[in-house]
């Protein structure tokens, strides 16, 4: 069945007489939900029709849920969800909007070892700062990958995968201090030393507009912000991108997808969403935010939601 009910923002599942958990499989542009007597649900397109069982409640309950929270719930088989957000906080021409500042450039034609070390002696294993973290990226295949690493301060650690993207990091466990005490990144070995992963003291987790589409999925743009996060109201000027690449080698192209400038005075922020979601992005597609000009050396900050379909 066609999967394009991503294109629909306002849609609610309904189920009567049924109780969590449950799944929705098969839905598309045109679907109805008709629920049975026995409890489970007729998905209805165009004609075909096909049927997904559901656990059915001692009670008859009710449960309306919205279609991109089903996503987040995993009740929607072959959909997930992104959300990316990030923060640069003295930002300059041509600068991503990323906590390591400048531009950033972990974009290897093969995927690369790389190494995790914070700026602190006590983001370590039995301390008091970051012990564990937990990094996500790509790995050779342009696949999904994660692993848990266990820091040893300003010693680097030698992560088990290889990464040809990375795009986040979050702090699983900590001692006293109850967060990362230094700036925790995760770099390639050797060479140019490019940084993958920048983790600021303080933050627990990566702060990157930055993201590149798994292989075997498919993106949809919904939702994006972009703000200026400098409070001394001196009318500073930032012009933002959002930015894709379809991987064709490291020399492929980045192209503009929307663009906006903003000041300072007032508010400073901006908002969009998608009457119909942006896409389709395909598989390996770089994605992300810059500042292509700007006034004087501010703070930025911006983030996007993704919707992926499994091809």
């Amino acid at each position: 069945m066609n999967k394009l009910i991503a294109f629909i923002l306002i849609v609610s599942v309904c189920v009567v007489n049924a109780a969590p958990p449950f799944k929705i499989v098969g839905t598309t542009l045109d679907n109805v939900l008709e629920p049975n007597s026995d409890g489970s649900i007729n998905v209805v397109s165009s004609g075909s029709t096909g049927t997904q069982s559901v656990a059915v409640a001692t009670q008859p309950t009710v449960a309306q849920i919205p279609f991109y929270q089903a996503v987040s719930m995993g009740l929607v088989d072959g959909y997930s969800k992104v959300n990316k957000f990030g923060h640069n906080p003295a930002t300059t021409d041509g600068d991503t909007v990323w906590g390591g500042g400048g531009v950033y450039g972990y974009f290897p034609t093969n995927a690369l070892s790389v190494v995790a070390v914070s700026t602190d002696v006590d983001d370590a294993d039995g301390d008091t700062g970051a012990r564990t973290i937990q990094v996500y990226g790509l790995d050779e295949n342009w696949e999904e990958a994660t692993e848990t690493v266990t820091l040893n301060g300003t010693t680097p650690v030698a992560l088990t995968n290889t990464y040809i993207r990375l795009f986040r990091t979050i702090i699983l466990t900590a001692g006293s201090s109850y967060s990362n005490e230094g700036n925790i990144t995760v770099t390639e070995v050797g060479g140019s030393t490019r940084v993958g992963i920048f983790v600021g003291a303080g933050d627990g987790q990566t702060q990157h507009c930055i993201y590149t589409v798994p292989a075997g999925k498919t993106a949809y743009f919904i939702k994006g912000y972009v703000g200026v996060a400098d409070d001394d109201k001196n009318g500073e000027v930032a012009e933002f991108q959002w930015q894709a690449r379809p991987n064709n080698g490291h020399t492929g192209a980045w192209a503009v997808k929307g663009e906006i400038g903003l000041n300072n005075v007032g508010s400073g922020h901006w908002q969009y969403e998608y009457g119909v979601p942006s896409g389709p992005i395909p598989e390996k597609t770089d994605i992300r935010i810059v500042v292509i000009d700007v006034t004087a050396t501010i703070g930025v900050v911006g983030g996007f939601d993704m919707l992926l379909v499994d091809d």
